[in-house]
């Protein structure tokens, strides 16, 4: 892989989040699992629902943050050729890892469960109001503000000249 880096287009992100959220739901399934068969063993309670929540937001900061501390990607980001990286190009620390999950938390999770409530209150609860909070997921600003709050990037390189038609080699090659 070369060292030169290019910024990643939405096409690219959407298909690398698409196949994390498989992966991630997998993850999710396989501890759940595990949790459940502790948690009919041990029977239902209050507190056993809360842990069993930690549990599950603590995995996917072990994978996460596990990931992007390790090597700058995930599964899904290597396989769509992405890397998080800090301002200077260098690998992102754990402080930096915890600060963008808990940022992505608190806007992917936090802020359109607040919307959905609030837009439930006012239009009553209509699936309009649970698509308008699910596009809170979709602005560009979030991951734009998660990327500037943890002082991180997502960067790329250039797909492989192999990996393209043959129109787009020819004009790969006339450009340089």
């Amino acid at each position: 892989m070369t060292d030169s880096y290019v910024t990643p287009s939405l096409a690219r992100r959407l298909a690398s989040l698409l196949y994390e959220l498989l992966l991630v739901g997998a993850l999710l399934l396989t501890v759940s699992a595990v949790l459940t068969a502790v948690q009919a063993g041990l029977g239902k309670s209050a507190w056993l629902d809360i842990l069993f929540q930690l549990v599950l937001v603590t995995t996917l900061f072990g994978y996460f943050g596990y990931c992007w501390v390790k090597n700058g990607q995930t599964v899904a980001m290597k396989a769509w050729r992405l890397k998080l990286v800090d301002q200077h190009g260098a690998l992102i620390g754990w402080r930096q890892a915890a600060v963008r999950y808990g940022v992505a938390l608190a806007l992917f999770i936090g802020l359109p469960v607040v919307s959905y409530l609030s837009w439930a209150r006012s239009y009553g609860h209509q699936p309009v109001t649970l698509w308008l909070s699910a596009l809170w997921c979709l602005m560009p600003f979030a991951a734009a503000y998660r990327t500037r709050m943890a002082c991180s990037c997502m960067t790329g390189w250039p797909v492989p000249a192999r990996y393209c038609s043959p129109s787009v080699r020819v004009r790969r090659v006339e450009s340089h």
